[in-house]
């Protein structure tokens, strides 16, 4: 009995202390790892944006409407017509912060394969994010919020774990190339592992290999953040590769409009504002000088938001939009000559409202003016303009100047991620 007695003592001591340990143990690792999903919101940019998952019916997202229901395991897939753009952002707050913007290029499958926010604020685990691309184009910038964030790009072939900046990823049946854009990332698999920074590439191909770094094309464009921008006229003599702002004002004593350097949800932004009743323009320009000659490709690249607009889609004429492109360029017979991108988010095309400049005012290409979700971010790439341009028979020598500018009444518009990348 005496021993029954010591041996139940001691087994009811044990049991008290693993229970003392076990139980705040089990309640700090439920603290600790405790998850729920990260916010998002999904767009079609352009066509019809399908949404796949095996234990949902599909969901077709049509431009203008947004879809904040994505979770793990739901599948996004675009076609030859189709664009579509993610946001994902912090569940726990009232003002949350945006984690990550991808832009979902056509021809395209992308499963989220993990989508999760720690639940308590106490937990030190980072947000996790990972995307797995199937095949096509994506487009990846993380952003900052209020906790470290895992960000893990996958694709057939390897896979890339961003630790700042942009990322395009491509996918091919053979291969898989990683651009960095901007910022840093880990490229690898099994087989090894390589660093890419700003204007690098890695390649892996069917064996597995990593090939890389590798050139990616550079930027033309100077950093539109790296010092203040004095005021210019648009027209004056100013040293190549120095950002300026431009206003006009069509009646005197009215507002010339706003330019301001800011920052939205961890992105570098210019916000251009201005609130009149007659015609203005509002932006910044660049003189280049760069001889593109012996370029094999020319692909510009931003991202924009459009906040106000007053003027129905972009004018009568077709020149007052929210937010134009305007790229100045001497073609290889010595002609002066543009190519002007407008994008717009309020108006319907109508003979009074056209959907391009029309060609009493501006010479060719007559580009049709792009529609975008008023409110929401949007990105948009040229495509190669060496080769569009040469198409119309004016293939570009020289640029000379670019201006990123607002026309209009009133207006207020945001863009960042502004890139000119050069191929030689």
């Amino acid at each position: 009995m005496q021993r029954l007695a010591w041996i139940t003592l001691l087994l009811s001591f044990a049991a008290c202390v693993g229970l003392s340990i076990l139980v705040p143990w089990q309640i700090l690792t439920y603290f600790r790892t405790s998850h729920i999903g990260t916010q998002a919101r999904v767009a079609a940019l352009s066509g019809i944006l399908r949404l796949e998952n095996p234990e949902r019916e599909p969901v077709a997202i049509a431009p203008g409407a947004s879809y904040s229901k994505l979770v793990e395991g739901d599948l996004l897939i675009t076609d030859a017509q189709s664009q579509g753009l993610v946001i994902f952002s912090e569940p726990l707050f009232s003002a949350p912060r945006d984690l990550a913007a991808v832009q979902i290029y056509p021809n395209t499958q992308v499963e989220v394969r993990r989508a999760r926010y720690p639940r308590f604020e106490i937990s030190p685990e980072p947000a996790r994010l990972t995307l797995y691309v199937r095949a096509g184009r994506i487009r990846v910038t993380r952003l900052e919020g209020r906790r470290a964030l895992e960000l893990v790009i996958q694709t057939p072939h390897g896979q890339a774990e961003m630790i700042s900046g942009t990322l395009a990823v491509e996918v091919q049946n053979d291969r898989t190339d990683f651009t960095m854009r901007s910022g840093e990332a880990r490229v690898g698999n099994s087989t090894g592992i390589q660093t890419l920074r700003s204007d690098q590439r890695a390649r892996i191909g069917l064996d597995g290999r990593v090939a890389g770094p590798l050139g990616a094309g550079r930027n033309l464009l100077p950093d539109l953040f790296q010092m203040p921008l004095p005021v210019r006229n648009v027209d004056e003599p100013i040293p190549p590769y120095q950002w300026a702002v431009f206003t006009f004002a069509k009646q005197p004593g009215e507002s010339q409009g706003n330019v301001a350097q800011t920052s939205e949800a961890g992105r570098r932004v210019l916000a251009i504002s201005r609130t009149g009743f007659d015609h203005a323009q509002t932006g910044v320009f660049l003189v280049l000088n760069q001889d593109v000659r012996d370029f094999r490709s020319l692909q510009l690249h931003i991202t924009l938001k459009i906040l106000f607009q007053d003027v129905a889609v972009c004018g009568v004429v077709g020149t007052e939009c929210p937010l134009m492109i305007r790229l100045e360029y001497k073609d290889i017979y010595g002609i002066d000559r543009q190519w002007l991108q407008g994008f717009y988010a309020v108006g319907e095309v109508t003979p009074q409202t056209p959907e391009s400049c029309l060609p009493q005012v501006c010479p060719p290409p007559y580009n049709v003016h792009i529609r975008v979700p008023l409110g929401e971010w949007y990105t948009f790439d040229s495509g190669n303009l060496m080769e569009s341009l040469q198409a119309i028979g004016a293939p570009p020598a020289t640029l000379t100047r670019l201006r990123i500018y607002a026309s209009g009444h009133s207006y207020s518009v945001l863009f960042s991620e502004l890139e000119l990348i050069g191929e030689e």
